[in-house]
């Protein structure tokens, strides 16, 4: 061999040297990326059929319709307002709730058809995306078992073997294709399998949407249930009698106006802070508290802090029998816990997710004695209000007052008299 041949070995040696590396790193890398791919957790999902999205439209479309028609209802509801001042007045206001209930039922129904659709789209989604990237791991197992077959051979030795420069750089051309090709298939496969997780992520978020309009879907049908109970108590309440409708009336106008006398003369009347306190026995709410004490009582012109003592109460119990999400926002976020002739005016029996509370009569000392909280009603500065008794007997009782700056837990007659008692109201729970 001539001195300029062996030149040429030298470089032909050192570049295949560097060339080998390279492909070694070439097999290596996606032959890892394999290994991970194939250890991914795939989606387990039924065959589904094609997304029917003429359904989907359709259910869109109707949902905005309906929208347009709710729209309506409650454009009716804000003209009528608090004037409710005939009994037909008031049955025809429960009407049109009803009918704007009625429909957003049907909105919701529609949502969770197109929701569930929709699930079922990405399921057949996720699975044609799952038989794809199986041919592709199929397709890359071939190139190798194909490399494999063709040939024993390292591409070192392959090259070295070579009988020409030429034949030695057509050898390494061949391998780089190759490593190029499986690159190119193991990329495809990335690709599918983040494609796979977007759908797996999709579905689940879907799934989470369906769970709420599931649950928006039994919340109006309990409102529907109540404004239906609530049309027959107040024709059962009237015997369908004007007159009747007229004394209910008053007596509500007369409890509001009597919140506001005791507000305006008990001194305090300003929103305080921190006031809320759960313990053992449920959770201390006062009236006053910021957090509602400035929102009106149902879209009225009363306020929570001046004339929310009953509702505020009624929160307070209902925590003290597990209920510790009620607070008396909760309570004032359903209408139909207010009496259809006097918006502001809180009903015997309020619900709040779907549990009913109902204020029966009852004793002071018997109540207490069984562990139970009374709800009593008291003159006191010019006007009424309700706080909580939570335990005691014989005159000597400790009360949640909802007024009073941090009122949880003190002495009834350091602020109020026995006497001044008129109303005793124990709280039974249904539903």
């Amino acid at each position: 061999m001539g001195r300029k041949d062996h030149k040429y070995s030298q470089i032909i040696l050192r570049e295949i040297r560097k060339t080998s590396v390279v492909l070694t790193l070439l097999y290596v890398i996606p032959i890892l990326i394999i290994i991970v791919v194939l250890k991914t957790p795939v989606y387990a999902v039924t065959t589904a059929t094609t997304t029917p999205q003429n359904q989907i439209d359709a259910n869109e479309q109707q949902i905005t319709d309906l929208n347009q028609e709710i729209a309506g209802y409650q454009s009716e509801l804000t003209k009528v307002g608090a004037n409710k001042s005939t009994l037909q007045t008031a049955i025809n206001t429960l009407n049109i709730e009803r009918k704007k209930i009625e429909t957003e039922i049907t909105v919701t129904q529609d949502q969770i058809n197109t929701t569930e659709l929709q699930v079922q789209g990405l399921g057949s989604k996720i699975y044609s995306t799952q038989e794809t990237i199986a041919e592709n791991e199929q397709e890359i197992g071939k190139y190798f078992r194909n490399i494999q077959e063709d040939d024993n051979q390292s591409l070192l030795e392959e090259v070295l073997s070579s009988n020409s420069i030429d034949e030695a750089l057509t050898d390494i051309m061949t391998n780089i294709q190759i490593q190029d090709a499986i690159e190119d298939q193991v990329h495809a496969l990335q690709t599918q399998k983040i494609g796979l997780a977007n759908s797996q992520n999709a579905v689940e978020q879907k799934q989470n949407t369906l769970t709420s309009q599931k649950e928006s879907l039994t919340s109006q049908q309990t409102s529907l249930a109540t404004t239906k109970k609530t049309k027959d108590l107040l024709l059962a309440e009237t015997d369908d009698e004007q007159s009747k409708y007229e004394a209910l009336l008053t007596a509500a106008q007369a409890q509001l106006t009597s919140f506001s006398s005791f507000a305006q003369n008990a001194g305090g009347s300003g929103l305080l802070s921190d006031q809320t306190n759960c313990d053992a026995w449920g959770c201390y709410y006062n009236q006053r508290d910021s957090a509602w004490g400035n929102d009106p009582l149902n879209g009225t012109e009363y306020r929570i802090a001046s004339d929310g003592c009953l509702l505020t109460s009624m929160a307070m119990v209902m925590t003290h029998y597990g209920f510790s999400d009620v607070t008396p926002a909760t309570i004032n976020a359903n209408p139909n816990n207010f009496a259809p002739y006097y918006p502001a005016y809180l009903l015997d029996t309020i619900t709040v997710d779907g549990t009913s509370a109902t204020r029966t009569k009852t004793t002071i000392d018997a109540t207490l004695a069984t562990g139970n909280p009374v709800i009593v009603g008291i003159y006191a500065y010019g006007g009424t209000h309700f706080v909580v008794l939570v335990s005691g007997s014989n005159g000597n009782y400790l009360m949640r007052d909802p007024y009073i700056a941090n009122g949880d837990d003190i002495n009834f007659t350091d602020h109020y008299s026995l006497k001044s008692i008129y109303e005793i109201d124990k709280v039974e729970i249904s539903g």
